[in-house]
């Protein structure tokens, strides 16, 4: 307050008489209006300081609610803790920040908001700060949320004296979780851009501003050398400039590109890259840099020739292989289609290689194999394939081009497979052996309908063989009849399986009488039931299910049936008395689970195994014969007999059959149906019967036709007979009208 001055009444307190001016006395209502003037006065001095002390009283309350929130929001958190680790205060922020409400925090323990994977830090640091006071100290802690979500927190502490208690510690809390993300994102991006890949930043101009270590051991240019220099610097020029064009136009559409280019080292050594190119742009505008990474592919590019050249190549001949002559080949039918030339493939097969290879062995086959590839190699055409397919079959194909018409195609084609078959002819010198070969060669030709690739093959095979069976060393084309016969197969093969399934299978039985006109048994006959071809014979289907392995399930079937056959004629005094015969192929017997499978099924249907008998050709002994006795030999130790069919047309061996447990011999019909014609049939039809004879063994004639040849074939001392003469393969009731019927047969008239 200013200082008041003095007022303009005369002062309260009387005048002081002097000597010469004698003393008046002062009036009494003079000196109260004086005291009640300064009364006056003072009261308004007080009410000035009052005045001001309020305003004072207002400016700290302002300053202290001021304080305290500028407290409460601060960007950081505050806290005070006891010494023993209890919060006492908090502000707003660091409530916030722990994601709990500040009433509920005091009071709690800090420890119980760090994250348990940090307690023991903070309890290190906090004992720390106890004992040092003093200077601020720094942690980075885990601090978990009251919802249990987790932050990176940054905590400056320092201990402080409060008077009258115990010392405290205050601490500030800041969340760092984006710093550390943004540490770690340049961490990163520090390991990145020193990766195995090359990289190469420029900028919009394409001047490279920098480098890392992998673009140096690529490229053999240091930082040094690169910065400032185009990009083109390491380009080889192979690509041309069409390439480059092309490059930069995709990159502008789409911000990148990514291929395979030819780049220069700084040695000068060419060598594959891939290259990929992204463009850096800010907020869509003009790019203002361009990242550039590259891999040295030339160890891959390797490798992926090696794969190749064992993916696509025999690694014998190093011709093309299967896979990749049938890629030819279908690319040369699209081509024989669009020019409509036709093109030729030739199916070329080795006479005599197996023979030569087994006998001097591998390595002088693999040599020889080697020479006569080299041979065909060099009576083609440029431009022609000649692929290895395997063992010794080899494939030509003449691409599309050879003529428009049909005739003067087969006659081109004709004079490489002659010239073909000369090379192949001429003597072949391995390690100071002079080997001699020939060749059976099948053509087909191929653009003048549509086709495949696989029915291609199967002409060109089919018309090899056909050359095979014409001599060998031979020329032939592909016959349309043969190929009508092989589709008829395959549809065969495809409507067998449907057969199996749904019941179109089914067996007849043809009869089977001694000489006294008694019959002995039967042999089980498949039949198919076909719904669109009609009844079909075992001639018609059952070489295809051999060639395409659903023999084993024809083969079970049949076995299956013929047991079930057996059970139900067990009750009848004529039937039950009859062996049954069905036939097994050698396949069959190869197969390691037959012997199981035979007798749980005769053990399913409860049969005598005694009247199965399994009916074999003599093809049985062309396999692993000391296996097939085996596995005779175990059957019959269960009662199952074996007879031997087609006796004397196949390769049997007089020292295999006495080996063979057999109960029965069948000759073979050929021999029956000429030996009243032919001397030479009738003694072979007497040197069987005599050598079944001797080996205990009962003697069948089959196709017995007529009475004369059943008279001779009794004479010669046959002791059974199947054939048209005592009856065709016939349904089970009808065989057993025959079996009951007086007399049995005519075959046999009563004397």
């Amino acid at each position: 307050m200013t200082k008041t001055t003095a007022p303009r009444h005369a002062p309260l307190t009387p005048p002081v008489a002097t000597a010469s001016t004698p003393a008046a006395p002062v009036p009494v209502a003079h000196l109260v209006d004086q005291l009640t003037l300064d009364l006056q006065v003072h009261q308004i001095e007080l009410e000035m300081q009052n005045e001001a002390l309020r305003f004072s009283q207002q400016e700290l309350s302002a300053s202290r609610d001021r304080y305290v929130d500028l407290y409460d929001r601060a960007p950081v958190g505050y806290l005070s803790l006891s010494v023993d680790g209890w919060i006492v205060e908090a502000n707003l922020t660091g409530a916030e920040l722990l994601g709990i409400e500040r009433s509920r925090l005091v009071g709690g323990r800090f420890a119980h908001r760090v994250a348990s994977e940090d307690e023991q830090r903070w309890h290190r640091y906090a004992l720390a700060l106890t004992r040092e006071g003093g200077d601020s100290h720094r942690i980075e802690l885990r601090m978990a949320r009251a919802d249990g979500t987790k932050f990176h927190a940054r905590i400056d502490g320092r201990r402080v004296a409060v008077v009258g208690q115990r010392p405290a510690l205050r601490i500030t809390l800041i969340d760092i979780d984006e710093h550390k993300r943004t540490e770690a994102e340049l961490r990163l991006a520090a390991v990145a851009f020193e990766t195995q890949e090359g990289i190469m930043i420029t900028d919009a101009a394409g001047v490279i501003e920098r480098v890392n270590a992998a673009f140096t051991k690529i490229t053999g240019y240091s930082a040094q050398e690169a910065v400032g220099q185009r990009g083109n610097l390491m380009h080889s020029w192979l690509q041309d400039a069409a390439f480059y064009e092309a490059m930069w136009t995709q990159l502008q559409a789409s911000g990148r590109w990514q291929g395979e280019v030819w780049n220069r080292r700084k040695s000068g050594e060419v060598y594959p890259q891939w290259l990929a190119i992204t463009e850096v742009s800010c907020d869509g505008d003009a790019p203002v840099r361009y990242v550039g990474t590259m891999v040295d592919i030339t160890e891959r590019k390797s490798r992926e020739d090696e794969i190749a050249q064992l993916a696509f190549y025999d690694p014998l001949t190093d011709l093309p292989n299967r896979r990749l002559m049938k890629d030819r080949l279908q690319q040369a039918l699209v081509a024989s289609g669009r020019s409509q030339r036709e093109g030729a493939l030739m199916f070329i097969d080795l006479d005599r290689f197996k023979e030569i290879n087994d006998t001097l062995g591998h390595d002088k086959g693999d040599r020889l194999l080697q020479c006569a590839a080299l041979r065909l190699v060099a009576c083609v055409r440029e431009g022609d394939t000649v692929a290895r397919i395997g063992g010794d079959e080899f494939v030509v194909m003449l691409p599309p081009g050879l003529s428009e018409s049909s005739s003067e195609s087969a006659t081109l084609a004709e004079a490489i497979g002659d010239k073909i078959l000369k090379a192949m002819r001429e003597p072949y010198e391995i390690d100071g052996l002079a080997l001699h070969l020939s060749a059976s060669i099948g053509i087909t030709l191929f653009g003048a309908s549509p086709t495949t690739v696989e029915e291609l093959l199967q002409r060109a095979d089919q018309a090899m063989y056909q050359a095979k069976a014409a001599g060998r060393d031979a020329l032939r084309f592909f016959d349309a009849a043969a190929q009508d016969d092989l589709r008829e197969r395959s549809f065969i093969e495809a409507d067998l399986r449907v057969a199996l399934t749904q019941g179109q299978l089914r067996l007849d039985y043809q009869p089977v009488f001694n000489v006294a006109g008694k019959m002995i048994g039967a042999e089980a006959l498949i039949r198919w039931q076909h719904p669109q071809r009609g009844l079909l014979l075992p001639d018609d289907f059952v070489s295809v299910a051999e060639d395409t392995g659903q023999i084993f399930a024809l083969g079970h079937w049949a076995l299956d049936a013929a047991c079930a056959q057996l059970a139900r004629w067990s009750g009848d005094a004529v039937l039950g008395e009859l062996n049954l015969a069905v036939n097994v192929c050698a396949m069959q017997l190869l197969d390691d689970e037959f012997v199981p499978q035979v007798l749980a099924l005769v053990h399913r249907h409860g049969v005598n195994p005694a009247r199965l008998k399994l009916e074999l050709t003599e093809s049985v002994l062309l396999h692993d014969v000391d296996d097939t006795i085996a596995k005779m030999r175990e059957l019959k130790s269960h009662g199952v007999g074996f007879s031997l069919d087609d006796f004397g047309t196949g390769y049997s061996s007089l020292a295999y059959l006495k080996r063979l447990p057999l109960d029965q011999l069948k000759i073979d019909r050929s021999f029956v149906r000429d030996m009243l014609d032919k001397p030479h049939d009738a003694a072979i039809v007497r040197t069987i019967v005599e050598l079944g004879v001797s080996l205990g063994l009962t003697v069948v004639a089959e196709g017995v036709e007529t009475r004369s040849q059943r008279d001779l074939l009794t004479h010669l001392g046959c002791q059974a007979f199947q054939g048209r003469l005592f009856g065709m393969a016939m349904s089970p009731d009808e065989l057993s009208l025959l079996a009951n019927s007086e007399p049995p047969v005519k075959a046999f008239p009563q004397d």
